[in-house]
């Protein structure tokens, strides 16, 4: 049985923080579900009966609910974005610094995705009321949110000067130097070897810069390592939303499509060597770091059999 939204309220109660952290809906399931079915089933019950006069009303009330959630969430896009860009400016190195920039970057991916799931189904709304009414939509206030039927050269022209911008800023903001990856295993507490083994190569690379996918064991304790040597980093942070249980393996790609030179394993983990393989594949210096004690051994034969297990999901 399918469990409605009111189900839901009554069975876990009504929370405040929402549910940002499920999957949104696909876009033929925004457009026709949630836009269109539902415009069908309030415009369609009222047709041919004596509320017929209040059709265009009730249409376009129904596609201006849609443009103002969108233009709401556009804007909290705009004031996250000035959020990271004063964080950045505002990095001290320290790990609460950096945590807070995390969230923040956080908020800002789901937001986003949020913004452009309410511009879809804004539009469409809009276009179900031109088809409707034989008019065109136009807002009670501000812009309609997508402007494909009404985007003139100027304002493309004007839009490519912004994204012209905006690359140049980045390219400002990219990080130089040496890129070293680093994975492991998550249950790694050895800090002294892992400390000891960064600053040999930073030594050997003194504009290193450290990437890993910021979890816990090993790379947690490397991220520590840099904040105290002052090291750059570069979090290749798995989108879980987008690729399920393949997004760690996903964030190991976009890390080997990076400038790497190099990467440096402790310990096992199924992802940690699947980074590993596909560097050595790519011709990268990889250094096995091997955990210490008796059980070094079996660690790693059960790490490798993982990997083996995980390949299909990467």
């Amino acid at each position: 049985m399918t469990m409605t939204a009111y189900d839901q309220i009554e069975l876990f109660g009504l929370t405040e923080t929402g549910t940002d952290e499920l999957p949104i809906p696909n876009d033929l399931e925004l457009q026709g579900r949630a836009v269109g079915d539902a415009f069908d089933a309030i415009i369609g019950t009222i047709q041919n009966t004596g509320l017929g006069s209040e059709v265009e009303p009730l249409a376009h009330a129904f596609a201006t609910m849609f443009q103002r959630r969108a233009t709401v969430t556009e804007e909290a896009v705009d004031r996250l974005k000035d959020k990271i860009a004063a964080l950045i400016r505002a990095q001290d190195g320290s790990e609460v610094a950096e945590m807070e920039l995390d969230a923040a970057q956080r908020q800002f991916e789901t937001t986003q995705e949020k913004a452009d799931a309410l511009r879809l189904m804004a539009e469409a709304a809009a276009e179900a009321y031109e088809r409707e009414t034989g008019d065109a939509y136009v807002p009670v206030t501000g812009n309609r949110t997508t402007r494909r039927a009404m985007e003139t050269g100027a304002v493309f022209e004007a839009k490519r000067l912004l994204e012209a911008a905006d690359r140049a800023e980045a390219e400002r903001n990219t990080v130089k130097g040496t890129f070293i990856a680093v994975a492991g295993a998550s249950d790694w507490t050895d800090h002294a070897r892992i400390f000891a083994r960064l600053d040999a190569a930073r030594a050997r690379c003194p504009d290193m810069v450290l990437c890993h996918k910021g979890s816990k064991g090993a790379e947690r304790i490397a991220a520590a390592w840099a904040r105290s040597r002052k090291v750059p980093q570069v979090l290749f942070r798995p989108n879980w939303n987008a690729h399920a249980k393949a997004a760690p393996f996903r964030a190991n790609d976009e890390m080997l499509r990076a400038r790497l030179r190099g990467v440096i394993l402790f310990g096992g983990g199924g992802i940690g060597l699947n980074l590993a393989e596909k560097a050595e594949k790519k011709g990268l210096h990889v250094a096995r770091i091997a955990a210490d004690g008796p059980e070094a051994a079996l660690t790693q034969a059960r790490a490798r059999k993982s990997a083996q297990g995980m390949k299909q999901a990467a």
